[in-house]
């Protein structure tokens, strides 16, 4: 298991919800995400700030990198689901969002031969610092709820 050692959060609209305690895990949105159906217009669905993982001490990266893989565990209520799962570098966000509508607390995202169409990675961009993975998610757009997001965990391996 590979883990991040800086976690930070930034959002580009401050009506997005923040996390509580984000460098430590597990750790709770500050305030629950809405989804207020006011058909035919007006639909409120909240969106949290991203999730910047960097900084993975990486115990083996291999010469030619096959792929990468990354595991996130996270309380969704039933209700979040992922707006942005994608790797980044300098700040960046670079490759495939890799975002779904599961809404499964366990899920596993690229894996032994998927680069997230990142054509030039290397063993050189893994083990920078800046090197990670964003994440963002927003409330599901099928029932309206007010639910809390968990992160629990957040492993990320190169293959």
């Amino acid at each position: 298991m590979t883990i991040p050692l800086t976690i930070t959060q930034w959002a580009e609209d401050p009506s997005h919800i923040g996390w509580e305690n984000i460098e430590l895990l597990p750790s709770s949105t500050s305030q629950p995400l809405l989804h207020i159906a006011r058909a035919p217009r007006n639909d409120i669905k909240m969106k949290t700030y991203f999730v910047y993982a960097t900084g993975f001490n990486f115990k083996y990266v291999p010469e030619i990198i096959s792929g990468v893989q990354f595991t996130l565990t996270v309380d969704r209520g039933g209700r979040i689901y992922d707006e942005t799962i994608q790797l980044m570098y300098n700040g960046k966000l670079i490759g495939e969002n890799k975002a779904s509508q599961f809404v499964d607390p366990t899920q596993v995202y690229g894996g032994i031969t998927n680069t997230w169409a990142v054509p030039d990675i290397s063993r050189q961009l893994v083990q920078d610092t800046s090197f990670g993975i964003a994440l963002r998610f927003k409330s599901h757009p099928a029932w309206p709820h007010k639910t809390t997001a968990i992160l629990r965990l957040l492993d990320l391996q190169i293959y």
